[in-house]
């Protein structure tokens, strides 16, 4: 007989949710949240939900309902959401609709079971993969939690590290002239100059020291454009830069290293909304979810997540899946994962609460 969690998790993957398209499986879940009496809101397509378990602090677990496109290279329906040989097959399975199913599932059991104070919250987010508008519009409902857990394919290790993301753009300036005169009409090739930096710069760089988790901070040349007609010699020539950083380095050190390697180049930050984020290993909630996982040591992961918009709050990322089946063909979810997925969230919460109320006590 199918589990509860199973037919959940299949429902769910069956309803099409690409980022920026949760308007349907946000229904269903309210309507699921309605169903068990539990308070819920939504902001967009973003689902609120939170347990009142009496005064304390206020612990946030958060997962996302969307997913990114299919892409190629499937061999199954990756709607279908059929179950086989003990795997969910389907664009989401893994990342994350399995931590959504795991997540609403305890928090309905520790509405029931009320074995702690304080205050449950469950944000389901929209856009994770791409703008991370849904946490945004939760931190801006909710302001900062006392703690909380991001919900991602981890193998339910513990994640208290998590690699930044900023994106740098530089740009080169030359003089243009027609193609069919370089050899008589005073020029400068943008794209040359900038080639010769780009390559003299490396396929990627490293930056000075490493993170004990992370290892070291990494910056790869991802996007190059120059000219426009193939009878104009270019005058400008842009490049893209993305740098994924451990807690050690900022954007502002990038900026130095493509100046230093580049140096032809004007070097700008077009992004670094996504810090690098650490829980120190030693924090109450870090080892409760040790305790709760039957781990030994944190660990740290260099894909994003919305714990990035989490900064000044104690979290961890922990959830069922593996990471390394996100985003790929054929994406699947195994069942004895999805259990002890469930399992973990609602033995966490309680012990979470607790260590968020020791913590702020000190």
């Amino acid at each position: 007989m199918e589990s509860e969690s199973a037919r959940l998790l299949r429902e769910l993957v069956a309803i099409q949710s690409i980022s920026g398209t949760e308007q349907a499986i946000a229904d269903r879940v309210i309507d699921l949240l309605r169903g068990w009496r539990i308070d819920c809101e939504r902001l967009g397509h973003t689902v609120l939900a939170r347990v009142e378990l009496g005064s304390g602090p206020r612990l946030l677990f958060n997962t996302h309902l969307d997913t990114v496109p299919v892409g190629n290279g499937w061999t199954v329906d990756p709607f279908s959401a059929q179950w086989r040989d003990g795997r969910l097959y389907g664009r989401g399975s893994n990342d994350a609709k399995a931590s959504v199913v795991a997540m609403l599932l305890a928090l309905r059991t520790c509405a029931e079971r009320r074995e702690a104070q304080g205050t449950l919250l469950l944000a389901l987010n929209e856009c994770e993969e791409t703008t991370n508008l849904g946490m945004t519009k939760v931190l801006e409902r909710l302001g900062l939690p006392d703690g909380a857990v991001t919900g991602e394919p981890t193998g339910l290790e513990v994640v208290r590290a998590q690699s930044g993301l900023a994106v740098l753009t530089a740009e080169w300036g030359g003089r243009s002239c027609h193609a069919a005169h370089v050899a008589r009409v005073e020029h400068e090739n943008a794209l040359v100059k900038a080639a010769g930096d780009i390559v003299s710069a490396g396929a990627w760089m490293k930056l000075d020291g490493e993170h004990e988790l992370l290892g070291a901070s990494t910056v790869a040349t991802t996007v190059f454009k120059s000219g426009e007609r193939h009878n104009v010699v270019p005058d400008k020539a842009e490049a893209v830069f993305d740098a994924r950083l451990s807690p050690r380095h900022s954007a502002g050190d990038v900026v130095s290293l493509l100046t230093q390697r580049m140096p032809h180049a004007k070097v700008g930050v077009r992004s670094a909304r996504l810090k690098p984020f650490e829980t120190p290993e030693d924090h109450p909630l870090v080892q409760a979810a040790l305790a709760t996982a039957g781990r030994t040591r944190a660990i740290g992961s260099s894909t994003m997540s919305d714990m990035a918009l989490l900064q000044g709050v104690p979290a961890v990322k922990c959830g069922p899946g593996d990471t390394a089946r996100s985003h790929t063909p054929d994406e699947f979810v195994l069942l004895p994962e999805l259990e002890a997925g469930v399992e973990f969230y609602t033995r966490f919460a309680p012990r979470a609460l607790s260590a968020l109320a020791t913590a702020h006590a000190r």
